[in-house]
């Protein structure tokens, strides 16, 4: 019974994939920030390459942004195999620009979206999904998480 407890629990850590994001609520330009990428059992193996975010206001049309993008300010960073198939959140480390900080952002409710750059399963097959949270622009970093 231990062999097959420790298959199991190997192949349930093998497959997983990533199914939303996790952001602070304020955030404070010219400050570093963690955002997380919530996880999920899955099915099949997938082997998640890249996360990009963003920033952008939103407006009477589209509240939760525009939707495919994820804004202005972009930046990215590599996941892969080593924070791929995991089922627990996987942190990633971020910089509030400078540039939220204008009187465009600043103390206001800002859209925080994200894509996440995956291939699934044996084949490998590309797929780009995305989050997105809201948040505000202020003074200080911190509170009750929001999630997507």
């Amino acid at each position: 019974t231990s062999s097959l407890s420790t298959l199991l629990a190997t192949i349930s850590i093998a497959t997983a994939r990533i199914v939303g994001i996790s952001s602070p609520p304020v955030l404070t330009p010219g400050t570093p920030f963690t955002f997380n990428l919530t996880t999920e059992n899955y099915i099949q193996s997938v082997a998640d390459v890249a996360v990009a975010w963003g920033f952008q206001l939103p407006t009477a049309n589209n509240p939760t942004g525009y939707p495919y993008t994820v804004g202005s300010f972009t930046n990215s960073s590599y996941l892969g195999p080593s924070k791929s198939n995991v089922l627990e959140d996987v942190s990633v480390e971020s910089y509030v620009p400078e540039g939220l900080s204008s009187d465009a952002y600043n103390e206001k409710d800002v859209v925080f979206s994200v894509a996440v750059m995956s291939l699934y399963g044996a084949s490998g097959v590309p797929s780009t999904t995305g989050w997105n949270v809201t948040v505000k622009i202020g003074e200080s970093t911190g509170g009750d998480w929001v999630d997507s």
